[in-house]
């Protein structure tokens, strides 16, 4: 059972690495993306564009899991503005 359980937390492990090289990523592009939006004066939030990723994400799921895709990039778009605000010095 022991070794089971390792086998898998290996594999979670193996997937979280990747996913913090991927933040990490994303987070550079959302403060590139909030230079641009600064200097055209344009607010960091894109309500529309937050709605059409979310749509695109989960139309091919089960509602369940859509719900958790929507959580998951929710708190992902609230770390973006977040890091861009930091960054910049923008409310």
């Amino acid at each position: 059972m022991r070794t089971e359980i390792e086998k898998l937390r290996q594999e979670v492990d193996r997937i979280d690495d990747q996913i913090k090289i991927l933040f990490e990523q994303r987070l550079a592009l959302a403060l590139d993306i909030g230079k641009v939006k600064a200097a055209k004066d344009l607010p960091i939030q894109d309500v529309a564009r937050e709605n059409t990723i979310i749509s695109r994400l989960t139309t091919d799921q089960d509602d369940e899991m859509a719900e958790y895709t929507k959580a998951l990039f929710i708190t992902l778009f609230e770390a973006s503005r977040f890091y861009q605000r930091m960054k910049l010095g923008r409310q």
